[in-house]
């Protein structure tokens, strides 16, 4: 009886800015220390999962339950985070929301949304909302799980281990002719110019002269073209993958086309990332890591503590 009537529980809906509301009936498909997990919440994860990766039909169910047990482990972290009095303001979720745009070299809120969009397949008012619960669930773990922080020499030993997963940089110089715009004529323009270029530079006339007349990057032109040291996997990617095949110091590429425009390259050598670039990153990798750790065993003791009742079909445990 009790099953029954929790399964057929009239749930009104009203969204956070109160724009407009409305009344469904929806199925509760699990509650967690009495606070219930909607099958539409989990229906609408699932959908969105489906777009980002294919799903074959046969892990469906399964699938469905790991997000569930997502579900699950997020509410027995606002019921501690409401018990620890933890709230996130809006204006803290922007100023963390402006760090990751600095860190993506994104200039405006406008692109940005419209990459979240696009890459993660929800509206950014959902993004900020899940924004919302990781900036809650770090300070849950900060106050009910105490990880001391890797040392210089852990990072130096994980580096040592993995430096080939990395990448590696590569020394170039390059010239940059970038199109007015898309028609033929300008590309034709462009394509003239560029090979020019190229036939002056074989000839004998210095890359670095040519760079600082005629190139359109005007940041690097100033000092013939120099790009220094570059992580390839920041490069555009057919860039990347043109220079990615040089060899020889001071090869001079094949004409190559990127989305910025059209470049002739100058090669100076290969090399394995500098750990100074990135000890900073394998620092913050090690510290997640070992949170996740202790986090992972501290929602398993929080499961054990708490009722939770699950009440979907075929749920499979993971």
């Amino acid at each position: 009886m009790e099953r029954n009537l929790i399964l057929t529980i009239l749930f009104i809906f009203i969204l956070y800015n109160n724009a407009f509301s409305w009344e469904l009936y929806d199925r509760v498909i699990a509650v967690v220390n009495e606070a219930p997990i909607i099958e539409s919440e989990v229906d609408l994860k699932f959908s969105r999962l489906k777009k980002l990766k294919k799903v074959i039909k046969n892990k469906h169910t399964y699938e469905k339950s790991r997000i569930l047990d997502k579900f699950i482990e997020n509410s027995l972290v606002k019921q501690t985070a409401e018990k620890e009095s933890i709230i996130v303001s809006d204006k803290k979720i922007d100023n963390h929301m402006h760090k990751i745009m600095k860190s993506m070299n994104i200039p405006s809120i406008k692109e940005f949304r419209k990459i979240i969009e696009n890459k993660e397949k929800i509206s950014f008012k959902e993004y900020r909302e899940e924004l919302r619960a990781s900036l809650i669930t770090e300070q849950v773990m900060s106050i009910a799980i105490g990880v001391s922080p890797p040392t210089s020499e852990d990072a130096r030993e994980w580096y040592k281990k993995n430096m080939k997963k990395l990448g590696f940089q590569v020394n170039i110089k390059h010239i940059l002719i970038k199109p007015k715009n898309r028609s033929f004529a300008e590309e034709k323009r462009v394509n003239k110019l560029i090979s020019q270029l190229r036939k002056k530079i074989i000839s004998g006339q210095p890359f670095d002269k040519i760079a600082k007349k005629y190139s359109e990057d005007t940041k690097s032109a100033k000092n013939g073209g120099n790009l220094g040291w570059v992580n390839i996997s920041e490069l555009d990617p057919y860039f990347a993958g043109q220079i990615a095949k040089m060899r020889k110091v001071g090869q001079l590429s094949q004409i190559i086309k990127s989305n910025y425009g059209y470049h002739i390259v100058k090669y100076f050598g290969k090399r394995d990332v500098p750990f100074n670039l990135v000890s900073n990153k394998i620092l913050n990798l090690l510290y997640q890591q070992k949170m996740m750790e202790q986090f992972n065993k501290w929602i398993a003791a929080r499961k054990r503590e708490s009722e939770i009742r699950i009440y979907m079909e075929n749920y499979e445990k993971g």
